[in-house]
This record gives structure tokens, C-alpha cells and sequence, in this order.
């Protein structure tokens, strides 16, 4: 059976058009990997880059399934950010699947795909060697090169290209018997046969360099300027005759990227500026901005309205598919205008809504510093810095947005629905800056004025400020209520808060439903919502002990923050990782990512602190420095109780906070901590996991045993295995003190499996001590502890589940459906499956597993036991 080839190209033009070198791969050719309707559902999905993956991945999966498949992408120096992206989420998602990449350009292969994207080789090319120029030239000439050939050729670098091109300049000079004038180096070969041509040749050549990209024939000859004394025929000819343009399936084509360069080169400025102005019209006249964009990018100069107009509609086409190119767009697009002309008020409002989409705060800021600088109107005054406010939430710099809107609030004057948009920014920002009460007081006057008013804008805002306010006091049934409304009056975009805090509620179940809808509707659909479900679902990963995943999800969130410059909740990515490194012992692990934090998180120290300093105290207790540990913690936990950020009260740190009070025989510390988890369960009643905690440390300072049974009665509900071993474990150790053996075995038996399952490999250890100080074996230890490194039994029970499942003839997408969980999990499970399995295919995976069949059975999703 053949290769199937698909073959991409990618251009310095296509960089700000999404994904267009690996999507119009997909009909390249004779035989196109896709059919036409296939097609146009990826172009459909072509502004939803996450979708646009999914789609393209399901149709090559199709593909390979026929037969193998040859991915080939040239000059991937010109990617666009999409395609890199699209390249990252395949490679992976392909793999053990017969598709084979060959990825040609100017960089590491490694450098866009990471270090543990499955087998890399790269192949260097390696300039020809003065034997090679020799034998080029004996070829190209009939004879060794002498003195003076050789000195050209050394100008080539061992360049093919330039190699050839100089000694072809050489023939023509030696065939006119003009031995001395051959051009020296390269570009001055390519201006010299562009000056010999005739005009309208030459014209026809600078319009194809200028271009970009391939050039259909009916743009070109309409493009090229009439009365030039040829006919577009002659022109065509003399064209192809100088070796400076080819055609390639009806268009035409430099015969190599030099020789586009060096075209370009040659021509006058304002020339390449008139031409690019030109092919930016040609495309907006045909309703293409994002093609028209990298034209009217080259050919801006100051006071430009037409070239800016452009830019900046195809900068609020890409504010979800690529909005690190729409930010550039509409920061260029602004510095194109003048103040004095007309259109720049709006041009620039347009620039400042789309850098603040963006999250580029320092261009927003600047933006609408010179709009206001200009401005008198106190309405339009205090709109814009609504738009500057929003901005700088999504960035975490709180003292900026709050010196911006201060005065104007402080002066009054404003339009109701303005000032009640600025208040609700104001309390909003106070919900990290303020104590839980007072930022609790601001968040409701803003509310009062919001619903006063009507304006859906200001709502918006102050109900985020309420429900961000209720959580960080840990009131969690009144955050759930205001987030609630807030997705009912702002749409599913504002679901992830709503899911986040039935977490909180132990509501898992309830949480897990509406990421599965919210996931099927618009997951896959929404660009913009993707970080906070992500996030949402990364909590639910690990806070139900789902270990592995929750540290796939911290990496796809890091990956989508930097695909759609949304760093929002890198803070979270960073905080669930360290904390899974820590459960398992990995402690530098965990402080190389805290340290990490400080340069990848741009936000102020008041949103940064709270989370990074709780895990600083862990890596310093988890390193025996005490000392240090509750130094760090020590503020934090006496600070819950006004705190602005509700980390402090998260039901997973007080036992943590506790056991280092006790450790550092810190009795004043571990009270603190007592209170502050019995604050927290007063706030949160019935949920079991606030109350059982709490319970539990009341228990153990006061020696209470009974109180510590029913702790671990309540948490043995809780839906967070952290928490339920956690009840088992104190009870059975108190048990054991008070001499009741059995009984205390039987628990501590309930915490190893709990810890075991979320791979807690820290706490397993030290319950696996006690025990055995008391006298126990169990089986079950040397299999964990002593797990091999590949084979089967090497992989963890949710590898063997993707394993069987992918050697059964899933896809990856079928996969994740029957096991419920995301296809990026599913493709991290099965690299690691690929290496501890030493496969390469997942028709080698079927055979091994087909011989250990037996011993397998049990392992299939849906098996007894």
C-alpha cells in the first residue's frame, strides 16, 4: 500500500491567516487527504483553533486508518501561531498512528514540538563542500573551476542556489564574451537580469515577489499595469525566460525564496510599498481582510487610514483563533493613523477594545492614554477606562486599575451607566486587595448601583465582584448564588465559576455533569472559554485524585495561555503541578516550579502571594526546614479570616497547616488553624469536607477520640480521597494510641488506598511505616513500592485503560469519550504507555498485548472487579 503524501508550504503573507499551510494541505494534490464537505468543516472551525485541531486530527486519524500517511510542511520559519499550534496538538495526538511528519525550515524541529513529542530525527543540511562546488561546476560549465571561478563560488557559502546562480551568470557573460562583468554575489546577479528585462516583464516579476505567495495568473495580468508596449503573453514569456518566476498549477511563483528576497531587494521602496498597497486592496475587494492585512502591514506608513482600517479589521477577526497576531495588528493599526485625521477616534477606540480582548495591557494603556490625552467628554472618558480596567483585571495589575478609576469616580459627573461600570470595576479589584468583609460591602453597593441602573455591563462585573468576594470569605453557597446569575445574564463563557464552586461545595457530581455539557456545546467551540474550563476541570481532576490528569491539564493550560495570550490561570496550572509534585516526593520538582511561577505569572504580588506563598511553606517543610515553613504560613493563617483570596481557606491545607504546627511544636500556630477550619466549616454547613476537617483538628488538639471518629465518619463522604484518607489516617494513629489495634489497622488499611489511588506517594509512606511498626505486611505494598519501570505492570491503572482501549481500534477521541476524560489526557497516557511498552505503532501495542491476553482480562473498561 502507498504513501500518501500531503504537503504544506508555509509564506512570510499566510502569517496572520490561521492555520492556512496545514489546512490547505488537506486538498492539496491530485488526490486530496479530504473530501470537499470534510473541508469545508475545518475552514469552518478555522477561527476556533482547538476545533480546527480536533477536526484535522479526526480526519488524518481516518486517513491512517487507509493507510500511511506523509505530513510534509516547507519553510516552517513562516508558520503562523496557529499552525505551531496545530503541529504541537497533532504530532501527539497521532501517535503509534502510521503518519510520518517532515518538517523542513530554518529551526530545530525540537523547538516547536518539545522534548517528548515521540521520536525526533533531524537532518541537518550541510553546505556542499568545495568537491561538491567543482563537480556543480564541471557540469554547469564543461570544466573544473578556475582562480577566479573559485573565488565566486566562495561568495555562495556552499548556498546550492547561489552556487548555481553564479555560475550561470558567469555562462551568460562568457557567452557574450564579457569575461569581466559577471556579477559578484547574488543579489546583484538577480538585479541585473531584472533590469534586463523589459518593463512590462519586469513588472509581471516584482508583482510575483511582492505577492508573497503563489499568484494566480488572472490576479497577476490584472494587476500588472496596462499600456507597457507587450502584450500579458510576451510578458508571461519573457518572464519565464529570465528564470526568475515559474509556474506551479496556474500561478506563478518565485523559482525560490532568494530569488523573492533578492527581487524585492532591488526594487525602490515606495515601488514595494505601491505594490503591497495594491494586493491589499485587490483582497479586500474580495471580502478577504486577513489576507489583505500582511499587505497593508508592509506598505503602512504614518497617516495611512486605508492601510489601518484594514489592519484593524483583520485584527478583530483574530482576537480568538491568534491574539497575539490581532494584538500586533491593532497596536500597528494605531501607531498607522494620526491624531489629526478624522478617522482616528475611532480607529483608535476599535484598537483599544482589541487589545483589551487580548490582554495586552501595556498597549491598552498606552491606547487609551493618548485617546484620553485628546478627549474632553467625561462619559467617553470614563468608557474608555471601563475597557482600560477590564484589561488590567484579566493581567493582575490591581493598583493600576484602581489609580486610574479612583479620580474619575472621586470627580462624579459620569453617566450613570458609566460610573456604575467603574464602581463595579473598583470592587471588583478590591476582591484581592481588600478584606473579605469590606471588598463583601463594595461588591454589594456596586450590585445596587448595577441593578439600578440596567446596564448589563456594570451587572456583569459586580456580580463577579460579589461571587469573587463571597468565595475568598469561603461563603461558597452565596458565591455559587451570585455566579449562577452571573451565567445566566452573561451566557456559558461564565459557567467555569459556577462549576469551581460547586467543587467547593463537595458537589462533584454536579460539577462533573456541567462540564460534560458545557464541554459537548461549547467547549470545543469557544476559544475563550477554553482556559477557565480547563481550569475548572484541572480542579476536578485533582481534587478527586486524579493525579495524572490534573498534571495534563496544568500543562494544556499552560499551552492554551500561550496560544491565545491568556495567562489568567497560570497560577493554578503552576499550583496543581507543584502540589502533585509534593504528594509524591518530588520536592524540587515542586520548588523548581515555584520559582518558575515568579517569571511566568505577570501579575501583581497581591494576586501572586497568597497561593505560591502556601506552597513555599510546603517545599520548605517538605526540606525539614520548619523554621522557614512557618514563617511563611504563619501570616497566611492568621490572615484567613479577612483574607482576599480564598486559598487560605481551602479544606486541603489545614490538616497541612496543622501537621506543620504540630512538627514544629508550634501549639499557637496549630490553634490558629484550628479556628480558621472551624470559621470555614461555619460558613459552609453540610459540606463534609469543611466540617470534617475542622472537626478533626478540634478533635486531635483537645486528645477527643470519639470527636476524631466522627471526623472520620464525615470525611469518609467527601469526595476528595486527599481529605478521606486524611480522616482515616488521624483516627487509625489514634486508635493505635489508645491500644485498639485492629480497629486502627483497618483504618490506617482505608488511608494507604486512598493515598495510593491519588498517588500520594508521601502520605502512603508514612502510613505504610506506622503500620508496620505495629506489626502489619501487606502484599499490596511491595506491588506499589516495587512497580518496574516498563511492562505492563509499570503502567498506572489509567495508562492500562487507554492502553486497552487504543489496542481494541479506538481512536484517541473514542477513547477519551468512554473514559470520560479529555483527549489531550488520553494522548499523555499513551506516550507514557509507548515508552514503558517499548512500541512505536499501535498495531505493535495490539500484538503485545494480544499475547497477554490472560492477564489482561480483568484490566478492560467494564470488567468485573
Amino acid at each position: 500500500m502507498g504513501v500518501r503524501p500531503v504537503v504544506g508550504q508555509c509564506d512570510p503573507i499566510e502569517q496572520v491567516s490561521p492555520g492556512a499551510p496545514v489546512i490547505a494541505a488537506l486538498r492539496a494534490g491530485r488526490e486530496p487527504l479530504v473530501a470537499i464537505e470534510q473541508y469545508r468543516q475545518i475552514l469552518q472551525a478555522a477561527h476556533e483553533p482547538l476545533l480546527l485541531a480536533e477536526r484535522i486530527a479526526t480526519d488524518l486519524e481516518a486517513a491512517a486508518a487507509a493507510g500511511p500517511v506523509l505530513f510534509a510542511i516547507d519553510d516552517l520559519q513562516w508558520a503562523d501561531r496557529v499552525s505551531r499550534f496545530l503541529i504541537r496538538m497533532l504530532v501527539p495526538r497521532l501517535l503509534g498512528l502510521p503518519v510520518v511528519w517532515l518538517l523542513a525550515g530554518w529551526e530545530n524541529a525540537e523547538d516547536l514540538l518539545g522534548p517528548d513529542h515521540g521520536h525526533v530525527e533531524d537532518i541537518t543540511l550541510v553546505p556542499l563542500t568545495a568537491t561538491d562546488l567543482a563537480a556543480v561546476t564541471q557540469d554547469r560549465l564543461g570544466h573544473v573551476p578556475d582562480e577566479r571561478t573559485r573565488r565566486f563560488l566562495e561568495a555562495s557559502a556552499g548556498n546550492p542556489l547561489l552556487a548555481l546562480e553564479l555560475l550561470d551568470g558567469l555562462a551568460r557573460a562568457a557567452a557574450r564574451g564579457d569575461r569581466d562583468t559577471a556579477p559578484a554575489q547574488f543579489n546583484a546577479a538577480i538585479a541585473q537580469r531584472l533590469r534586463d528585462l523589459p518593463e512590462a516583464a519586469r513588472d509581471l516579476v516584482a508583482l510575483v515577489a511582492v505577492a508573497g505567495r503563489d499568484l494566480p495568473v488572472p490576479d497577476a495580468l490584472r494587476l500588472l499595469p496596462s499600456a507597457r508596449g507587450l502584450e500579458p503573453d510576451g510578458a508571461l514569456a519573457q518572464a519565464f525566460d529570465s528564470g526568475l518566476i515559474e509556474l506551479h498549477d496556474e500561478a506563478l511563483a518565485p523559482r525560490h525564496d532568494l530569488v523573492r528576497e533578492a527581487v524585492c531587494a532591488a526594487l525602490p521602496t515606495p515601488t514595494v510599498r505601491a505594490l503591497h498597497r495594491r494586493f491589499a486592496q485587490l483582497h479586500l475587494d474580495e471580502g478577504h481582510a486577513l489576507a489583505a492585512a500582511p499587505h497593508a502591514r508592509a506598505a503602512a506608513i504614518a497617516g495611512d487610514v486605508p492601510s489601518a482600517l484594514i489592519l484593524i479589521t483583520a485584527a478583530e477577526q483574530l482576537v480568538t483563533p491568534s491574539p497575539e497576531d490581532a494584538g500586533d495588528l491593532a497596536a500597528l493599526a494605531f501607531r498607522t493613523v494620526r491624531p489629526e485625521q478624522i478617522e482616528w477616534l475611532e480607529i483608535g477606540r476599535r484598537c483599544l477594545a482589541v487589545l483589551c480582548r487580548t490582554q495586552r495591557a501595556g498597549d491598552a494603556l498606552a491606547v487609551a492614554d493618548q485617546i484620553l490625552a485628546r478627549v474632553e467628554d467625561g462619559d467617553l472618558v470614563g468608557a474608555v477606562e471601563g475597557e482600560a480596567a477590564w484589561a488590567l483585571w484579566l493581567s493582575g495589575q490591581l493598583g493600576q486599575l484602581l489609580s486610574r478609576i479612583e479620580p474619575l469616580l472621586s470627580a462624579g459627573r459620569l453617566d450613570q451607566a458609566v460610573a456604575a461600570r467603574l464602581t463595579s470595576a473598583r470592587a471588583l479589584a478590591n476582591t484581592r486587595l481588600l478584606g473579605g468583609q469590606d471588598a463583601a460591602a463594595g461588591a454589594a453597593r456596586a450590585l445596587d448601583l448595577a441593578r439600578a441602573c440596567g446596564d448589563p455591563d456594570a451587572l456583569a462585573l459586580a456580580l463577579h465582584a460579589c461571587g469573587e468576594a463571597a468565595r475568598n470569605e469561603g461563603r461558597h453557597r452565596d458565591a455559587l448564588h451570585a455566579f449562577r446569575e452571573l451565567r445566566l445574564l452573561a451566557g456559558p463563557h461564565q459557567l467555569a465559576e459556577e462549576i469551581t464552586t460547586l467543587q467547593f461545595l463537595d458537589r462533584y457530581k454536579h460539577a462533573q455533569l456541567l462540564l460534560d455539557e458545557v464541554w459537548a456545546e461549547h467547549g470545543d467551540t469557544t476559544s475563550a472559554i477554553l482556559p477557565a474550563l480547563h481550569c475548572a476541570r484541572l480542579w476536578q481532576d485533582f481534587n478527586l485524585g486524579r493525579s495524572g490528569e490534573a498534571v495534563t491539564d496544568a500543562h494544556t493550560l499552560l499551552e492554551l495561555g500561550r496560544q491565545l495570550n491568556n495567562h489568567v490561570y497560570a497560577l493554578d496550572a503552576v499550583i496543581a503541578e507543584a502540589s502533585v509534585a509534593l504528594l509524591r516526593g518530588q520536592t524540587q520538582d515542586a520548588a523548581a516550579l515555584v520559582d518558575s511561577a515568579e517569571r511566568l505569572i505577570d501579575a501583581d504580588a497581591d494576586v501572586r502571594r497568597p497561593g505560591l506563598t502556601v506552597l513555599a511553606g510546603w517545599v520548605a517543610a517538605s526540606q525539614g526546614d520548619l523554621s522557614r515553613a512557618l514563617d511563611l504560613l504563619r501570616p497566611v493563617a492568621e490572615g484567613a479570616s479577612s483574607s482576599c483570596n480564598y486559598w487560605p481557606l481551602w479544606p486541603c491545607w489545614m490538616g497541612l497547616f496543622f501537621e506543620i504546627g504540630i512538627a514544629g511544636q508550634d501549639g499557637s500556630f496549630a490553634n490558629v488553624v484550628v479556628r480558621v477550619a472551624e470559621l470555614a466549616a461555619e460558613r459552609n454547613p453540610g459540606v463534609a469536607s469543611f466540617e470534617g476537617v475542622a472537626l478533626s483538628l478540634r478533635g486531635r488538639s483537645k486528645g477527643d477520640l470519639p470527636m476524631i471518629a466522627r471526623s472520620a465518619q464525615i470525611l469518609a463522604r467527601s469526595p476528595r480521597p486527599i481529605l478521606s484518607g486524611f480522616g482515616a489516617d488521624t483516627y487509625g494513629r489514634a486508635l493505635l494510641a489508645d491500644g485498639q489495634k485492629a480497629a486502627a489497622l483497618e483504618q490506617l488499611d482505608r488511608a494507604w488506598d486512598d493515598y495510593h489511588r491519588m498517588d500520594a506517594r508521601v502520605y502512603r509512606a508514612e502510613v505504610e511505616c506506622i503500620m508496620r511498626q505495629a506489626g502489619a505486611r501487606r502484599a499490596k505494598w511491595a506491588v506499589a513500592r516495587n512497580r518496574p519501570d516498563t511492562g505492563w505492570t509499570s503502567l498506572t491503572e489509567a495508562e492500562r485503560r487507554v492502553a486497552l482501549l487504543i489496542a481494541d481500534g479506538h481512536s484517541n477521541r473514542s477513547a477519551a469519550a468512554e473514559l470520560g476524560v479529555s483527549v489531550n489526557t488520553v494522548g499523555t497516557h499513551l506516550r507514557a504507555v509507548f515508552a514503558k511498552l517499548d512500541v512505536q505503532s499501535r498495531v505493535q501495542l495490539a500484538n503485545t498485548l494480544r499475547g497477554a491476553e490472560p492477564a489482561l482480562t480483568s484490566d478492560r473498561p467494564g470488567s468485573a472487579g
